[in-house]
């Protein structure tokens, strides 16, 4: 849909530089250098490197951990048909969460906020093998049936404010630059973070309430902020 819409996608396409140019942001990506009104940075874990190349901004204290989510081969695995078994969340310290079989032929359980802290350049794509014996267990307890078999298991970043909340606003002193961040918990809300960097960039405001999400909020600014992700 992007490219039917004239987006041009660059994959593996490392930005290097970015800085404002005479009302205009300019950005050098892959060897080539790109200038534009504004510029979206939507970009996770590597946010601070990118806002590293602007004056006058201090980084967003983030907390970078590498996660990891597991399909089973259930020997019920009718029982955990989307129609029949719901998306759930034991909502706890710690917190784990699972859904039915979809995408895979088995049921995904994980644990939130179960890896350890790395950083975009040292995470790995191996199994973390303790946070995997968590979920195992957790699962023989509350739901056995779910258990069998590894089917795959995959890795992501979580990338967390301290107060585990959304980022969604223009650059402090750079105002063609859009920051937007998902708190590890964004991707369900896809859509409407398009939709809200679509009116600040083409429009300059949203009528969506933005307000709790600025990246100068004050938690954000704390020397030292108390971590709370449990959402």
């Amino acid at each position: 849909m992007a490219r039917e819409y004239r987006a041009t996608l660059r994959d593996n396409t490392p930005v290097t530089s970015m800085r404002d140019a005479g009302g205009e942001i300019e950005v050098i990506a892959g060897g080539e250098t790109y200038r534009c009104r504004k510029a979206i940075l939507a970009v996770d874990a590597w946010t601070n490197q990118l806002l590293a190349h602007f004056e006058m901004t201090r980084s967003v204290p983030l907390t970078i951990t590498q996660e990891q989510v597991t399909y089973f081969a259930s020997p019920r695995a009718a029982d955990f048909a989307p129609d029949r078994f719901p998306i759930w969340i034991w909502m706890d310290d710690p917190c784990f969460y699972g859904f039915p079989a979809y995408g895979e032929p088995g049921p995904k359980a994980a644990q939130d906020v179960g890896g350890e802290e790395v950083t975009p350049d040292t995470r790995t794509f191996e199994v973390n093998q303790a946070a995997f014996k968590r979920v195992e267990d957790f699962l023989a307890k509350h739901i056995p049936t779910a258990l069998g078999p590894v089917i795959t298991t995959k890795t992501c970043l979580y990338t967390m404010p301290p107060d585990r909340d959304f980022v969604i606003d223009c650059l402090p002193g750079h105002p063609h630059v859009l920051v937007a961040l998902g708190a590890a918990h964004g991707f369900k809300f896809a859509s409407l973070f398009g939709k809200i960097l679509g009116e600040l960039a083409i429009e300059g405001s949203t009528r969506s309430p933005i307000e709790p999400f600025k990246i100068d909020r004050r938690i954000l600014v704390e020397e030292r902020p108390a971590r709370h992700f449990l959402v």
